[in-house]
């Protein structure tokens, strides 16, 4: 008699402590939803793009600087450029990032997220991160604003040249520039912010 309530008694804990634990899983799992998602209160992220990376546009994300979600596991990298691009954009028009430091400030973000997707581009486009990260740091460094401005022109320049490889190799693709392309661009708006906006 006592083996039996004993035994009951196990499988009553037993199935306590499963219980507990699934209820814990499913509570953690709904709290990191909510975090990629940008909801719960948090000012970090706005509206989330269509390959579903959060793009930031809201104003009272402007005070931590910008923030950038990681690379999706599957699907095409120029669609990840894309969308960290136009996040990126975005940030430095909603938040006037138009001074040396906000602009390098926000091309190192750019640059360390392009870096995880980069073995994922084409060949000649897999130094992007690279380039982004020097004029970043350029013009961080810059003495003037055109000292600046030129630097993120030479890193326009030096995009293009890429560009232009990618296409001798695989002039049918059209695809397969376009993570250049969206890094140029990106390039470009933060070069109109800088010419337009402040100094130091």
């Amino acid at each position: 008699m006592r083996s039996i309530i004993w035994t009951k008694t196990v499988k009553f804990w037993l199935a306590a402590l499963l219980l507990a634990f699934t209820l814990a899983a499913g509570g953690d799992a709904f709290a990191q939803s909510a975090r990629g998602n940008g909801g719960g209160g948090g000012g970090g992220h706005g509206a989330t793009g269509g390959h579903g990376m959060a793009t930031q546009t809201n104003p009272g994300a402007c005070d931590v600087g910008l923030s950038l979600p990681p690379p999706p596991m599957f699907g095409d990298a120029g669609d990840a450029v894309k969308d960290w691009s136009k996040t990126t954009q975005a940030y430095i028009r909603s938040c006037n990032c138009a001074t040396q430091a906000c602009i390098a400030d926000a091309l190192d973000q750019y640059a360390q997220a392009l870096a995880q997707i980069a073995p994922r581009l084409p060949p000649h486009l897999q130094n992007v991160a690279g380039v982004v990260a020097t004029a970043a740091g350029r013009a961080r460094v810059a003495r003037t604003k055109a000292e600046a401005v030129r630097a993120l022109h030479d890193a326009i320049a030096a995009i293009h040249k890429d560009i232009e490889l990618v296409r001798a190799e695989d002039p049918d693709d059209p695809r397969a520039t376009r993570g250049g392309d969206f890094v140029a661009e990106t390039l470009n708006v933060a070069s109109l912010a800088l010419e337009k906006g402040g100094g130091l």
